[in-house]
């Protein structure tokens, strides 16, 4: 494997390697839950979680990376630098630290955001009866066309346009991404049942979080927004405890997303949200701040159109031929920008949102 020459790793076994050479150094307690598929050179795939910190300590800072397979990119350098520049080491008084790293390995692996069953993990954290999306319905023959031309692409926007034309880009964005469980092909599918990162992810919760009195929780995302900005994204609304808390430990920027203050969709089925409902399932008091940080990349047609064709590949077209690979060179390219000022600015906010959430913790 080479040695990684820029801020981000070249593939998944790269930053996972990295990941856990710096857990290592940190001093980290590493377990891992071993995916049963592998990557596409024959690597092994995994969640790997480093604890560092008293196993019973009553407060917790976690982060995850790779929700969304590409976006692991980000997330996965994020941790990595954090933990090499000692963050383990200045760790308030009964503080835990939990980074869990690629919790969708298979996308991570493969270059996409999806998993190995074309689920999008961020959807997929509900139970029945599912939500309904009307809109979506209306938009998947468009969405996912059986050729990927000009022509079909054309009439895609063409499509899309009308659609947006006749219910406004409000009910567009959510028709799109705020999650459907009908269309298992489509783009922003929910699933039937809980994949196997989600089954993974509950049990890490039930674990490692349900036994903490004060939690923050930190969840690493790109696609959205402007380019280099890093908004802070709560799924409760202003006067929830959650929303409040992220307030007050983070600052004015946390955005709602069910009050529609954000740049994201108000998604269903989130990760975050199961996992607030899981820690208010059993009535004890806590404290819990749960955001995700999305950092914007480039323009959204672009990053919808590289969805798009991205989808198209894998339920119709070939990976492995000039047209798939550079298909999954525009996917890294619309999650990941690779530029020195772009690596500075996240790694610098995520440094700060992290110290926040400590000096909150070490306060409550």
């Amino acid at each position: 494997m080479t040695a990684t020459t820029g801020p981000f790793a070249r593939s998944y076994a790269e930053a996972r390697a990295r990941f856990l050479a710096a857990a290592g150094l940190a001093g980290a307690r590493v377990t891992s839950e071993m995916h049963p598929l592998r990557g596409p050179d024959g690597e092994e795939l995994a969640i790997d979680a480093a604890l560092i910190g008293p196993a019973g300590a009553s407060k917790l800072l976690a982060m995850t990376s790779g929700t969304h397979g590409i976006e692991g990119y980000t997330g996965s350098a994020i941790q990595s630098k954090l933990l090499e520049e000692g963050l383990g080491e200045r760790l308030p008084q009964d503080t835990a630290l939990l980074f869990i790293h690629a919790v969708n390995p298979w996308g991570f692996a493969h270059g996409r955001r999806v998993n190995e069953d074309n689920i999008d993990l961020n959807r997929n954290f509900t139970t029945p009866p599912f939500p309904e999306n009307t809109g979506y319905a209306l938009l998947h023959d468009a969405l996912v066309p059986r050729e990927w031309t000009e022509e079909t692409r054309a009439k895609s926007r063409a499509a899309q346009g009308a659609f947006i034309k006749e219910h406004g880009i409000g009910a567009f964005v959510a028709a799109l991404s705020a999650g459907q469980y009908t269309h298992p092909t489509g783009l922003f599918y929910g699933g039937q049942g809980p994949s196997w990162s989600n089954r993974i992810m509950r049990e890490i919760f039930e674990r490692e979080f349900l036994p903490r009195r004060t939690l923050a929780f930190i969840d690493i995302h790109t696609g959205l927004g402007e380019r280099g900005a890093g908004e802070l994204l709560c799924t409760e609304r202003p006067g929830h405890p959650v929303f409040e808390l992220a307030r007050q430990w983070l600052g004015s920027d946390v955005r709602s997303t069910s009050a529609g203050t954000s740049v994201s969709a108000d998604v269903r089925g989130s990760m975050k949200s199961a996992l607030i409902d899981l820690l208010a399932s059993d009535g004890r008091p806590r404290q819990t701040m749960a955001i995700s940080i999305e950092y914007g990349t480039v323009p959204q047609d672009r990053v919808g159109a590289a969805l798009q064709a991205d989808n198209w590949l894998y339920q119709h077209g070939d990976p492995a031929s000039p047209q798939g690979r550079e298909i999954a060179r525009e996917m890294r390219a619309v999650f990941l920008v690779e530029e020195a000022d772009w690596a500075e600015t996240i790694h610098e906010q995520a440094a700060r949102h992290v110290g926040n959430a400590l000096k909150g913790l070490a306060g409550a």
